[in-house]
């Protein structure tokens, strides 16, 4: 069986499976734990908690029915570089 896709996670964990909540939140992990390196050792655990939370609140509120096509992508990113 092949990893799933974030997308297929975020989609799974909206409709309220918690394990693909977890498996987003192991994937973001090595990300959560080199930037909790660079917080003070007592700052650490607050740290690596509240970056959980605000990864799951983006979950909960990603509109997936809302995602560009390739060419919104372009066209956004035309716009941006002018």
């Amino acid at each position: 069986m092949s990893e799933p896709e974030l997308f297929d996670l975020v989609s799974r964990a909206k409709d309220g499976d918690k394990e693909a909540l977890k498996e987003i939140l192991l994937l973001f992990q090595p990300a959560i734990q080199k930037a909790c390196r660079r917080a003070k050792i007592q700052e650490r655990h607050d740290l690596e908690q509240h970056m959980s939370e605000k990864i799951i609140r983006a979950i909960y509120s990603y509109d997936i029915d809302s995602i560009p096509d390739y060419s919104r992508v372009v066209t956004i990113l035309s716009e941006s570089s002018e």
